[in-house]
């Protein structure tokens, strides 16, 4: 009987050592490859059009249009360096990247059409688009 107590006594301390090993915390294992906790993951897309009181068939996309975009309406009025900026293609098309705020102030500037103020929300991993008019 003295060997079947033994054995019991072994049994209950491995049932307890199991029982202490899955309670620990376990640790989480992060993806590297994910980059939604580096808060850099918004877009914006930008389309810049002329259009033309006379016939919406001479709207046209504008190129060489020099958007910029900045944090606070403040850096925009008083002309501070822009967060990022970026001039339209031969389409009209500019996008920026990688872009940290939930808000931008946009100002987009064209030799001969002028300036247009807008501004954008940037949600986290979001793709924003604007349209700019002339």
């Amino acid at each position: 009987m003295k060997c079947f107590n033994s054995t019991a006594a072994i049994f209950c301390c491995l049932i307890a050592l199991c029982i202490l090993c899955s309670s620990c915390k376990k640790e989480v294992i992060i993806d590297d490859n994910f980059n939604a906790s580096e808060n850099y993951n918004r877009n914006i897309i930008f389309d810049v059009y002329n259009l033309y009181s006379v016939s919406p068939i001479l709207d046209s996309t504008v190129r060489d249009v020099t958007i910029d975009i900045f944090a606070t309406y403040y850096e925009l009025i008083y002309d501070y360096y822009p967060d990022a900026s970026r001039i339209t293609d031969s389409l009209g098309h500019a996008e920026i990247n990688g872009l940290e705020k939930d808000f931008y102030y946009i100002r987009a500037s064209h030799p001969t059409l002028g300036n247009r103020i807008d501004s954008v929300s940037t949600p986290a991993n979001t793709i924003s688009f604007v349209e700019i008019y002339y």
